[in-house]
């Protein structure tokens, strides 16, 4: 199927015409601005759902339905054979079966919710004249939105953010090099790292003993072979702003998503009253937004709440059993059916054990790994948090409305218009053996079984607290001291002690919007700094690397996409990486990058970890992590002398004309574009090439795989103001709408690139005089409109 401009401009909805909507109980007002944001206006809290549904749809239906069928396994049935690698993960997780438990154990007002949201949703489907474009190209339609089709959606979106990845690197590790030198290779978070809480403090000494457990489980394992980001955010409080009130901002680190992942959007009615970002098909707004009282922002807390469990299998008349605590227990097993567009259905058994739904090896050969998970082994009422926060009308409340927050573990931060501020860690963590930290665990002897989860009140937590701050960047919420176990690993504190550096300079009373902003746009790298540091140390005989290192000497160590340096530098350290790789690997290098670009967290993140070693060490001269024999400085000057090279090859031998941002540029894909590639040049937003790189406050990671194309970075960014929301900003990586034939496809793209922001409007004088667009929305039937 073609698709052209036409079809594009065709396609988009109706967002003026007055519309009648089967389940709406009284009329609705709905403002658009000139981004393209929808502001509701609505007279009852069932309503305010009801359109947050109904505008949702209308700007993102197709997002919806495409994360929808991811989260159901049922993604081939649109992208064909290259979706069933999703598929066949999902429909054994159980993601549809987690999803209609949480709904059933969620409260009246969640589940009020939800239905409401999910008729608003099928309002738009049933009155609607025009789909969303990628429905001609498939030549399907939208099906009806289910209420726990949203808590599945939420599931798609953040569930593989866990550990379970890591722990399976780990074992493949062992298997590979052995169980003394892959324990050498796992690095906790280091003792003088920065924590969230208290603010300022260091995280401490960490036993990573796991040697034991890692030649313990080897022999267990080795049938394994045989198997198939990062935020920040911070609150200031009111002695140091201008204001007396706190600020609040940050930005969350993902995947450039096209559309993007949040949805911009504004809720009114007489209940609450809420400005923030949603995540499209899922009703409230959970993570940055302020209602009238309470302003919030998250990052993800690096918890360890995911465990595989080895399996032993056996079959007996018939019957599969697995082994536990000296009897054999019968499995629970299912058969899946996934279609595939333009191919044969496929047939995928699914067996399941007290631990779990087992992810990989061969439960028939006698083996089998189970994956533990807090947001699937049974209902949870997590979708009370979506709603209670909406209701908050204080700090206290709006902690309260965490309890029974489930998963991804989040940082969380707020403040109130009556000046309180403060830290939360928020989720459920199980309580169980050291052991299962590093690697999976038997599950037949019964010893590392979970009893029960860290209690509410005991998650680390802040208010108020002296330092007049609180910062959190995927570092280590607390010192290592804390009761429980979290997790062993967590992201390095650079943009952390940026962070934390920049509010400590400022003068009590003096912080603004303005200067959380800046923060925003700080790229200033600590590891670069290290590295410029020490290149008064070189004695290169390279011509190429004598030039970069007079480059380096003088360099601010800001990753501008300006910047002649920054270019070097960023070519520089993926020399660096490849070298330390190699001599941590040898012979598995080329398998370890090939992993870690393969955008799982297993490999991913344990690279990551040995990166940051790899910086300390280097500041320390250190020789530790390198081959044997060889140097800092030897290894410095050749990765310089590569650098070099490859950008005289890239941009011409003119340096003074090299800039990071010609090599350092973003690639916004629609998920079609590969399934219908003629249809790219339509479906995928331009490029754009942002400051920044994966250890500076503003974010712009890359892969190994395909150099310096940008692969995670702030898909959004805000500051929200207590003592004047009129005063709040925001950005989104795109734009508001999901259709490419919209003028709101990307046009807030220029804007995040140059880390500039839009206003976050409040004020319904602003709103409506401003507005490009109003739309009211009534009830199909005119006796709804009248009171009861």
């Amino acid at each position: 199927m073609r698709i052209t401009r036409a079809d594009l401009e065709a396609a988009l909805a109706d967002l003026e015409s007055t519309i009648r909507a089967q389940g709406l109980e009284r009329p609705v007002d709905v403002f658009r601005d000139r981004w393209g944001v929808p502001h509701v206006r609505a007279e009852t809290d069932h309503d305010a759902f009801f359109a947050q549904g109904f505008v949702t749809a209308q700007d993102r239906l197709w997002h919806m339905d495409y994360d929808r069928h991811r989260a159901l396994g049922r993604w081939a049935e649109f992208a064909g054979e290259r979706g069933l690698g999703e598929d066949r993960l999902m429909r054994t997780f159980g993601v549809e079966r987690a999803a209609k438990a949480d709904y059933s154990v969620s409260s009246d007002a969640a589940r009020s919710m939800l239905d409401a949201y999910a008729a608003g949703v099928n309002a738009f489907i049933e009155t609607t004249k025009s789909l969303p474009v990628e429905y001609r190209l498939l030549d399907a339609l939208p099906e009806t939105w289910q209420p726990w089709h949203s808590l599945a959606v939420y599931k798609v979106r953040n569930m593989l953010m866990g550990t379970y990845e890591v722990k399976l690197w780990r074992a493949r590790l062992a298997l590979v090099l052995g169980a003394e030198k892959a324990a050498a290779l796992f690095r906790s978070y280091p003792d003088d790292g920065l924590v969230s809480v208290p603010p300022g403090a260091a995280f401490g000494a960490f036993d990573i003993d796991c040697l034991d457990h890692l030649a313990g489980v080897a022999e267990d394992l080795a049938w394994l072979g045989e198997a198939e980001g990062g935020s920040n955010a911070w609150v200031v409080s009111g002695e140091r702003t201008t204001s007396g009130l706190p600020l609040l901002a940050g930005d969350s680190h993902r995947a450039l998503d096209t559309p993007n992942v949040y949805y911009q959007t504004h809720l009114t009615c007489p209940s609450f009253r809420c400005s923030g970002y949603a995540l499209p098909g899922v009703p409230g707004m959970p993570h940055f937004s302020h209602t009238e009282h309470v302003a919030w922002g998250m990052t993800h807390g690096v918890a360890d709440y995911q465990d595989l469990y080895i399996e032993r299998f056996r079959e007996r008349d018939g019957r599969l059993e697995y082994a536990f605590r000296g009897g054999w227990h019968p499995a629970e097993v299912t058969s899946e059916h996934l279609a595939v567009r333009d191919g044969e259905t496929r047939t995928l058994t699914v067996v399941r054990t007290r631990h779990g739904p087992v992810v990989a090896g061969d439960p028939e050969a006698g083996h089998g790994l189970a994956f533990c998970h807090t947001g699937t082994n049974n209902g949870t009422p997590w979708a009370n948090t979506l709603c209670d926060l909406l209701a908050a009308r204080c700090a206290d409340e709006a902690e309260e409305a965490l309890r029974e927050w489930t998963e991804p573990v989040n940082n969380f931060v707020y403040a109130d218009v009556h000046g309180e501020f403060g830290y939360r860690y928020r989720g459920r963590i199980p309580i169980r053996s050291r052991a299962n930290a590093w690697l999976p665990v038997p599950g037949w002897t019964g010893e590392h079984e979970w009893r029960g989860r860290i209690g509410f009140e005991e998650l680390p937590n802040a208010r108020n607290p002296a330092a007049g701050f609180v910062v959190t960047c995927n570092n280590a919420p607390t010192t290592a001291d804390y009761p429980h176990y979290i997790n062993t690993f967590f992201a390095p504190d650079w943009r952390a002690r940026r962070i934390t550096a920049r509010l400590g300079a400022l003068p009590a009373g003096s912080a603004t919007i303005e200067d959380m902003a800046s923060i925003h746009a700080d790229r200033e790298s600590i590891p670069a700094r290290i590295l410029a540091g020490l290149v008064d140390r070189l004695r290169p005989v390279d011509d190429d690397a004598r030039e970069a290192c007079e480059i380096l000497s003088a360099w601010d160590c800001r990753m501008d996409r300006h910047s002649a340096a920054a270019a070097i530098y960023g070519t520089a350290r993926t020399f660096l990486l490849r070298d330390i790789v190699d001599a941590a690997f040898g012979e598995m290098t080329d398998e370890v990058l090939d992993a870690a670009s393969a955008f799982g967290r297993g490999a991913g993140s344990h690279l990551g970890t040995l990166y940051a070693a790899a910086v300390r060490a280097m500041a320390e001269n250190d020789r530790s992590c390198l081959a044997p024999g060889r140097t800092w400085e030897a290894v410095l000057d050749s990765a310089l002398a590569r650098a070099m090279a490859e950008l005289r090859a890239k941009l011409g031998d003119d340096v003074d004309g090299w800039a990071w941002g010609s090599i350092h540029h973003t690639r916004p894909r629609h998920p079609l574009s590969r399934v219908f590639p003629d249809a790219a040049p339509l479906l995928d937003p331009p490029a754009v090439a942002p400051h920044g790189d994966g250890d500076t406050p503003l974010a712009g990671a890359y892969s190994m795989a395909d150099r310096f194309v940008a692969t995670v970075m702030s898909v959004n960014r805000y500051v929200h103001d207590p003592s004047d929301w009129r005063s709040s900003r925001w950005i989104v990586p795109l734009g508001a709408s999901g259709h490419p034939g919209s003028p709101h496809y990307s046009d807030q793209a220029g804007r995040w690139a140059d880390v500039e922001t839009i206003p976050q409007l409040w004020d319904w004088d602003d709103i409506v005089g401003g507005a490009e667009a109003r739309q009211t929305l009534k009830p199909a039937s005119l006796e709804a409109v009248e009171p009861p």
